[in-house]
């Protein structure tokens, strides 16, 4: 088996703390960006155990209390990967938390908020820790190699995205990605949630990749998919609960002017949207480089403040008059904005427009070329 070098994730620092609440810790997120390698590396050391909730004989300690609770006299450390398919797994996670055995760590992962998230609210609400773990940062990357040399593998970024499996084996990223698109994507969505239609799911994902960061509105969908509105609504929740897309809604603080009912839909992986058009071709022959530049700082700031756990909600903006601006970060009531430009420009109507309205609030051209600024400036 090929070992790769290790890229530290910068969750590492919150979970690494000495556990002092006495609460289980839950990753959730896509699949493989690199939960199982983040535990493994995390609990190295320690004597440890490994349950995944894809296997049969692990299921069945997991289902028996007295068995699984056993476990916590022999072992310092629980990793209970792939969580979403152990039934009752709030309740199992309640017991273990409960059980007395302040000195043991328990870690839990999950590919699906669908039912993990759920269940372990209503059966283990305070007794867990909730993270958000995406494919690698670009700031994750320079802290392994360099800014200099992130920037100039960004034209590989924007095409190939940043999966831990593109990282370590560029040669295979488009194979990689194809097969990934073709076999595992919807692989708990269709485990999880009843698909009586799964081609009508696939239709609109490929629409949604098509025209991602364009403004889309359920209704036109349906007219154009042929698909009923309440049964896109519910797919693109599914889509968003197995970490597949991120919908972005529009903010608006003056009805009279602003749009209010607007949403936007990313994707969580460059490498990942353009493998479901089946599109790897270089950014100079590409007729939406905005668009993969769009999403790709999205998916910065996403797993920026997921790292940070700070409360962040990101919207866009967009008037009656058709002014746009692409990110409005809300932080404890402060406002960030950031418009997307694939190369420096002066600023637009657009953005006068916004300044006009929120005079308190400057915007950030974002461009490759200051993605390390704007990680630096607003580190913090």
């Amino acid at each position: 088996m090929l070992k790769f070098p290790y890229i530290t994730r910068q969750l590492e620092t919150q979970l690494s703390m000495p556990r002092s609440s006495g609460r289980a810790e839950i990753i959730l997120g896509p699949r493989q960006v690199g939960k199982t390698t983040l535990l493994n590396n995390l609990v190295k050391g320690n004597r440890h155990l490994v349950l995944t909730g894809e296997d049969d004989d692990d299921l069945a300690v997991l289902a028996d209390p007295k068995s699984y609770l056993k476990l916590l006299d022999d072992f310092g450390c629980i990793v209970i990967d792939e969580a979403q398919f152990v039934p009752g797994i709030g309740r199992v996670i309640k017991r273990m938390v409960d059980s007395g055995h302040a000195e043991s760590r328990i870690f839990v992962t999950g590919s699906s908020s669908l039912e993990l998230a759920g269940g372990m609210k209503e059966s283990a609400a305070g007794r867990f820790n909730a993270y958000n773990l995406w494919p690698f940062s670009l700031a994750e990357l320079a802290a392994h190699t360099s800014w200099i040399e992130v920037k100039r593998q960004m034209h590989e970024r924007m095409i190939y995205g940043c999966s831990p499996a593109v990282i370590n084996e560029p040669q295979h990223a488009q194979q990689y990605l194809l097969d990934f698109a073709d076999a595992v994507l919807y692989k708990d969505l269709f485990k999880l949630a009843e698909m009586r239609k799964p081609t009508e799911l696939v239709k609109l994902v490929k629409y949604l990749a098509y025209n991602v960061g364009s403004e889309v509105k359920y209704g036109t969908l349906s007219s154009e998919l042929g698909i009923q509105n309440k049964t896109i609504e519910r797919y693109v929740d599914l889509l968003e609960s197995c970490f597949i897309i991120k919908v972005v809604s529009s903010l608006s603080r003056n009805p009279q002017s602003e749009i209010k009912l607007g949403k936007k839909i990313y994707f969580y992986d460059n490498g990942i949207r353009n493998a479901l058009i089946r599109d790897f071709s270089p950014l100079p022959a590409r007729g939406d480089v905005g668009a993969l530049w769009e999403n790709l700082f999205f998916t910065e700031r996403l797993k920026h403040h997921a790292f940070r756990n700070d409360g962040a909600e990101i919207y866009f903006w967009r008037t009656r008059a058709k002014h746009e601006v692409d990110f409005l970060e809300v932080v404890n009531g402060q406002v960030r904005a950031f418009e997307c430009k694939w190369s420096a420009k002066s600023k637009t109507t657009s953005i006068r427009a916004f300044e006009r309205a929120y005079p308190d609030t400057q915007v950030t051209i974002a461009t490759p070329d200051n993605i390390d600024e704007i990680e630096s400036e607003y580190g913090a």
